[in-house]
């Protein structure tokens, strides 16, 4: 898909932007923080059957580090539109509807307008919780750094469940930026390889349960 894609790209001059993605926790009156920069590039599709743009991301999750608690993962969200949802323009429909609406008909124009908005930042809806799912990437840690099948849901409203009293999820933002994209996470994840059974442990869950997490969620596979 990969190599397609870039085969797409080529010819069709895709439009890429990158984003930095924040998470900033109160660890008991101290701020941590982590980021990674994420990548959406969009070209036209040859065969425009399910929608006529092709997209590919690239990323991976961001981790913050507290200290004597673990990690906080905040996971890769390929989906999630976020430059596009958070920068370009916005209309209100009737009933109070949120819209989406692009300055551009075309979507790679529209792209090639953001990526030019570097340094502007907007936060995601992660500390209210009514709109947790909406925007905010889905938070996870392990309970031994070692052993995958410890993965637990992390609740950003409520970091004391998962980290201990006197910590709180402060602020998620992105931001538009031209560095390069992140690398180097996969040394602080444990080892996803069969000798960890990690795989039988994942199919042994149940259908829509929410630890059904691969490496991929914290690293872009595509």
């Amino acid at each position: 898909m990969a190599v397609a894609f870039a085969t797409l790209a080529g010819c069709q001059r895709a439009a890429e932007v990158r984003y930095r993605v924040t998470v900033e926790v109160d660890d008991r009156g101290t701020k941590r923080s982590g980021s990674a920069v994420w990548s959406i590039a969009v070209a036209k599709a040859i065969l425009p059957l399910a929608s006529p743009y092709n997209a590919r991301f690239r990323g991976e999750a961001v981790r913050v580090v507290i200290p004597g608690r673990g990690y906080l993962y905040a996971l890769v969200a390929a989906d999630s539109g976020y430059p596009e949802n958070i920068f370009s323009d916005r209309r209100r429909a009737p009933l109070g509807d949120r819209l989406i609406k692009p300055r551009f008909k075309d979507r790679m124009d529209d792209i090639r307008h953001i990526k030019t908005m570097v340094g502007a930042t907007g936060d995601l809806q992660c500390v209210n919780p009514a709109w947790i799912g909406l925007s905010c990437p889905k938070m996870v840690r392990f309970r031994d750094q070692n052993d995958p099948k410890t993965i637990e849901i992390v609740d950003p409203s409520d970091l004391t469940n998962s980290f201990g009293s006197g910590t709180r999820l402060t602020r998620v933002y992105v931001e538009i930026t031209d560095d390069p994209v992140t690398e180097g996470i996969e040394p602080t994840l444990p080892s996803f390889g069969p000798e960890t059974g990690f795989d039988n442990w994942y199919r042994s869950l149940p259908f829509g349960d929410p630890r059904q997490i691969s490496k991929c969620d914290f690293k872009s596979c595509r």
